[in-house]
């Protein structure tokens, strides 16, 4: 079965404007996001923090651009979604060229969805390695907005 990112982005998933002053902050402070939006309890906050903080030791997923891509199979949720935060200030992320990151595109998925899991992260790096999406994903000021810019983004460029 054949799905876009946008199938796995809500309108509650976005958040613009997110402050964080590091990459360890800003994985913590993202997973304790997601866990209130998917109204999950404290160990599956904790659960996210160390799935997504595990794979960055495997090798940073700051993919450049200003953009970083933490993801991982997790037991902490059993759907598939896709969170964006837009940074208020640039981050150190140890992107593969170098620059910070102000903008962060989080896939989660169950432990078993290793097909979903590519097909995603494939998705996720055609959209946001495109040049042309980052400036309109930055401007975005509001939720509903930076939601609506991303879903136009997903289906123009599936």
């Amino acid at each position: 079965m054949n799905h876009s990112l946008s199938d796995y982005l809500l309108p509650s998933q976005v958040h613009p404007q997110f402050a964080a002053k590091s990459k360890k902050r800003a994985l913590e402070m993202v997973a304790s996001q997601i866990s209130d939006t998917l109204q999950s309890d404290e160990d599956q906050a904790e659960l996210l923090v160390d799935g997504l903080q595990a794979r960055e030791r495997l090798g940073s997923t700051g993919i450049g651009q200003g953009i970083a891509v933490p993801h991982c199979r997790s037991g902490a949720v059993s759907e598939p979604s896709v969170h964006l935060f837009a940074l208020e200030e640039a981050i150190d992320f140890d992107a593969l060229d170098g620059e910070p990151v102000n903008f962060l595109c989080v896939l989660l998925v169950p432990e078993d969805a290793n097909e979903v899991h590519l097909q995603l992260l494939r998705d996720v790096i055609r959209t946001f390695g495109n040049p042309e999406c980052r400036a309109p994903l930055l401007a975005a000021r509001t939720p509903e907005v930076l939601h609506r810019t991303a879903i136009d983004l997903f289906e123009r460029l599936a």
